[in-house]
């Protein structure tokens, strides 16, 4: 394909009057596109949309590195802030997953799979992270701002090789990454302006990897097991132990009995 630009121009022309709210800035390389945003937010920035070819402190969930290499991959974050009390963080990185996982398969081809409560994965090896974070003004209690940085491996990536067996990517060549950004962008807007919306759910439900499988997740230094059954309206998940009780897991994180 041809060269594949990401520019503040493209993705702004990719994303139309969605630009004109979420100002798209463009990094060649930045040290973590939520860390630029939080540096926004607290500058007194309400709407944004940073993006970037190459992060050298991409982020995770449990203060992870993301592997992110110059111009492999998506890697963006999106500033939005609520004029009430924002909706809790499961709930928004659920229904963020649901809209990454609808871009990429209208835009990508690609049909990926959730798996609780932040990744999406394809063949069983993990492919997009996403994390969110808000951001309290105390000059104003009234509002929260809300960061989700979402990195998607697109292109072709030799990892490293302790990523190797748990990572891969879309294996997309083609896709212009402005295009990619700007798909779910319009699948996650509308879900950021109505927090209480529900609709991401049945999906989110339909396309668990999760859901049916026997897990495994810590909390408090103790290591808990049972079988995943459900995801209820918040984004929780509903989890039933070997001796009949439940759980219901808000956050945290989980692995998969294989």
């Amino acid at each position: 394909m041809k060269k594949d630009v990401l520019s503040t121009d493209t993705l702004t022309a990719a994303m139309g009057e969605l630009a004109l709210r979420y100002v798209p800035r463009v990094f060649p390389c930045i040290d973590s596109t939520n860390a630029e945003a939080k540096r926004l937010a607290v500058a007194g920035e309400r709407y944004a949309l940073i993006a970037a070819e190459e992060q050298t402190a991409g982020r995770g969930r449990m203060g992870r590195g993301f592997h992110s290499p110059d111009g492999a991959g998506v890697y963006f974050s999106v500033l939005h802030t609520f004029r009430a009390a924002a909706a809790d963080a499961v709930s928004i990185t659920s229904a963020a997953a649901v809209a990454v996982m609808r871009a990429i398969l209208r835009v990508c081809g690609k049909q990926t799979a959730i798996k609780w409560v932040n990744d999406l994965y394809l063949d069983g090896k993990k492919a997009v992270g996403i994390l969110a974070e808000s951001v309290l003004d105390p000059a104003e209690p009234t509002l929260c701002s809300v960061i989700v940085g979402i990195g998607i491996n697109l292109r072709p990536i030799s990892f490293p090789p302790e990523l190797a067996e748990i990572a891969t990517s879309l294996n997309d060549a083609t896709t212009a990454r402005s295009a990619l950004i700007a798909a779910v962008m319009e699948e996650l807007t509308p879900f950021l302006d109505d927090p209480a919306d529900r609709s991401w759910l049945a999906d989110y439900r339909a396309h668990s990897c999760v859901i049916g499988r026997e897990i495994v997740w810590i909390r408090g230094g103790e290591r808990f097991s049972g079988r995943a059954e459900d995801i209820d309206a918040d984004g929780a998940l509903l989890v039933r132990l070997s001796d009949g009780s439940s759980r219901r897991l808000a956050t945290g994180e989980i692995s998969v009995r294989i």
